[in-house]
């Protein structure tokens, strides 16, 4: 998990026991949070994943590092962030041998929306590869066109790595990487698109906008929601053919795929507090207790989400009436396994 403790953007990476406590756990120094204009503050990326045991982490100077279960820190890569007008999103392989990079780089002082204007400056965006342990490689160079301020908060279109499946890379664009006054809940900041993991260019969406993603899960399957109402989702394969589907009365802000891809939780529409409906395959259904937020899976059969809007906690399905509180506010990542 992540914390941002005393500062706007996370610098604690922890791996926890369900017991609350820490079995690893190390500090870091915080991405900055770039000046991009009068439309709203900027979004640093979510700077951590989980691949093979580790966690793997990117500070404020660009340095990917991984921590294991017993406390192990290695250096894994490092992309060039100079200045406070850079953040960095990264992408590790499933094996953990290899990694993507992303860094946006601002003008100093852009002036996006101020008064209506477009902006000035350059924004780019910098891909580049990196075996583990190794130096980057710069994939791709790209100067942002500047969009319309009647027409968007965001001065440009970003793409921004958010993970690598059995597929390949991973990636959001154009992704919400701002923020004007505030945001509801959602999995991704922008539709889902695969990227070419040898030249870092956007390769296809991953779902039609038939059918937005809510979902991916390491194999490259992923659940998605279908039509305007969003009341069905469905399990499909990369290509887009489908695996099994189910319908209810869910808000869909978010919803998660279990681990084995049989089961799904989503939060209920007009209940009691925050209540999740997890459904399976074989179309059994579960309400789990009320006050519970879902943020992700720990394994198949137990869901992790935040109680009452403060700690992290989660409810097995075996005894569904029983949030367990894990002590500790946090941002989930993943499940590191041995």
């Amino acid at each position: 998990m992540l914390e941002a403790k005393g500062s706007a953007s996370f610098n604690t990476v922890a791996v926890a026991g369900v017991d609350g406590f820490a079995r690893a756990k190390t500090t870091f120094a915080p991405m900055r949070v770039p000046t991009v204009g009068c439309s709203g503050t900027a979004l640093t990326p979510v700077s951590a994943h989980v691949a093979v045991g580790k966690v793997y982490f990117a500070d404020g100077a660009g340095v990917v590092r991984s921590l294991s279960l017993s406390g192990q820190i290695v250096k894994v890569a490092t992309f060039p962030l100079t200045s406070g007008q850079q953040m960095l999103s990264f992408a590790v392989s499933p094996d953990a041998s290899r990694l993507l990079g992303a860094v946006l780089t601002v003008p100093p002082n852009p002036q996006f929306g101020c008064n209506g204007s477009r902006g000035v400056g350059d924004f780019t965006l910098d891909i580049y590869s990196a075996p583990a342990g190794g130096a980057n490689t710069l994939l791709r160079h790209e100067v942002l066109a500047h969009n319309d301020p009647k027409l968007t908060i965001l001065p440009v279109n970003l793409m921004a790595f958010i993970g690598w499946d059995q597929v390949g890379p991973l990636a959001t664009y154009p992704t919400d990487w701002m923020r004007g006054c505030c945001s509801l809940p959602q999995n991704y900041y922008g539709p889902p698109v695969r990227v070419d993991a040898g030249t870092g260019a956007i390769t296809k969406n991953v779902s039609p906008s038939t059918c937005s993603v809510q979902d991916i899960a390491p194999s490259g399957n992923y659940m998605c929601a279908i039509g305007l109402d969003g009341r069905s989702l469905s399990v499909r394969r990369p290509d887009g053919s489908e695996i099994w589907k189910a319908s209810g009365q869910w808000t869909l802000l978010v919803s998660f795929l279990s681990p084995d891809e049989r089961r799904l939780a989503a939060p209920l529409a007009n209940a009691a507090g925050d209540t999740v409906e997890v459904v399976g395959k074989d179309g059994r259904r579960i309400v789990l207790a009320a006050d519970f937020w879902p943020v992700g899976w720990l394994d198949p059969s137990t869901v992790i989400g935040i109680r009452g809007g403060a700690n992290l906690s989660y409810v097995a399905l075996n005894a569904p009436a029983t949030i367990k509180d894990m002590g500790f506010k946090g941002t989930f990542v993943g499940t590191v396994r041995t």
